[in-house]
């Protein structure tokens, strides 16, 4: 037996379901179970949210799982080193019984085909028309994450990656590769943006698709020709489920950490902010 405990806002639950992908594949007589508490999903509106956006099923649930988990976690505080559960976001134990399901590694996915795709959305005219601006022009979506990541929970870990200077970084590199540029801004913040980012007055900036609908922003960022993205798993699906085969940017150094997910295809493009 194999149990997994999920948490964490769209982008963290797709790189889970890698990791189940993966695991399945490693253990395929192993039974696989699921733990989904509502804490870990709460700080997030959509909360657990994936098998309602995309074609995947997560692995069942059951009461036995739950309390092995609880039991485990006692056993992990009293043995800090026991090998009876996988922690750690990028090292994998694959012995353990009980996994943190954020796991990210590009061998989980980079070779499948067809394991991800959204289902059927209905959109309105305004998300419809944006597709077809996009799809029509030199389409260049920044995504620009500030929100939570401001926050005293993620500010020392997550902030001041993605900054000022790696955004008009990238633009320039952007604007050095088409002939036009057509800029199309996705944020929790906005008015930063509008303020602070370098680009053309025309610029399409995104900003109705709010509450439960704020996946829809994931969806309309995989139809540009470039991505500008922030050190955010939200971020790096609308880049990396682009099939428009575009040029994507991406900040070099993705985590104050002392460990670097593998998670980018070696046609992407790094940059630091310096």
């Amino acid at each position: 037996m194999k149990v997994l405990y999920f948490g964490g806002g769209l982008g963290n639950q797709i790189f889970e379901y890698t990791f189940y992908l993966a695991l399945k594949d490693r253990f395929p007589k192993e039974r696989i179970y699921g733990v989904y508490p509502n804490f870990k999903f709460r700080e997030h509106i959509g909360g657990f949210e994936i098998e309602e956006i995309f074609n995947v099923k997560f692995p069942p649930t059951s009461l036995k799982a739950k309390l092995f988990i609880v039991l485990v976690f006692l056993i992990k505080k009293m043995f800090p080193k026991t090998r009876l559960c996988s922690l750690h976001s990028t090292n994998v134990n694959w012995d353990a019984i009980v996994f943190n399901a954020f796991k990210s590694d590009l061998s989980f996915y980079e070779n499948r085909n067809d394991w991800i795709s959204f289902r059927p959305i209905n959109l309105n005219a305004k998300n419809q028309n944006l597709i077809n601006l996009m799809l029509s022009v030199q389409s260049i979506v920044i995504h620009v994450r500030r929100g939570d990541f401001l926050s005293s929970k993620y500010c020392d870990i997550l902030a001041n990656i993605a900054t000022l200077g790696y955004y008009q970084k990238a633009i320039e590199l952007i604007k050095g590769r088409f002939s036009t540029s057509h800029f199309f801004v996705f944020s929790d913040d906005i008015e930063w943006c509008k303020s602070h980012l370098s680009i053309p007055n025309d610029t399409v900036y995104v900003d109705w698709n709010t509450g439960k609908d704020s996946y829809i922003d994931l969806y309309l960022m995989t139809h540009a020709k470039a991505n500008i993205i922030a050190n955010s798993t939200f971020s790096y699906w609308g880049a990396y489920l682009n099939k428009n085969n575009p040029i994507v940017i991406y900040p070099k150094k993705w985590i104050n950490a002392n460990y670097y997910p593998n998670i980018f295809p070696v046609d992407w493009i790094g940059l630091t902010s310096e």
